[in-house]
């Protein structure tokens, strides 16, 4: 199965230490939405990352593939289902290839807070190294953290 991966596991290092079998698919983008910051996450110090429908907005991230003992593992840090639900969506790979995916969305999205500067690192980190487009990644690095 495909997830795609649009917050913190977009870096191979933290996905890989939840799923160690995972296998890179393609960097992506998903069409009308946009990536907000919501919530409080004790573990990470500020706001995590969502997606939430926009018409004419672009969220990039990383397509992975993933197995169901993966997407179990995932499912128990993400906090499915009470944070996180599963979204099934479509995303388009950089040669223009559609792959039906699913990624976590809010349940019960939070007010917006921004996220703390090691989340947003490893946000960048992630994009930076699946290249992620250059004007998303500039994106990315004027996001105001936590100070």
């Amino acid at each position: 199965m495909f997830y795609f991966a649009y917050g913190s596991n977009m870096e191979r290092v933290q996905l890989k230490r939840l799923c160690p079998t995972a296998k890179f698919v393609a960097a992506a983008t998903l069409a009308d939405c946009e990536l907000t910051f919501s919530g409080n996450s004790p573990m990470w110090g500020g706001g995590i990352a969502d997606i939430r429908e926009r018409p004419g907005k672009t969220v990039e991230g990383v397509v992975w593939e993933i197995s169901e003992a993966d997407r179990k593992v995932l499912d128990g840090y993400e906090g499915y289902p009470a944070l996180y639900l599963h979204k099934e969506i479509q995303v388009s790979s950089r040669e223009g290839k559609t792959i039906r995916a699913f990624a976590y969305s809010m349940a019960n999205p939070g007010r917006e807070m921004s996220p703390s500067k090691r989340y947003k690192q490893l946000l960048i980190a992630g994009a930076e190294e699946h290249g992620l487009s250059d004007e998303y990644i500039d994106f990315l690095e004027s996001i105001r953290p936590l100070t």
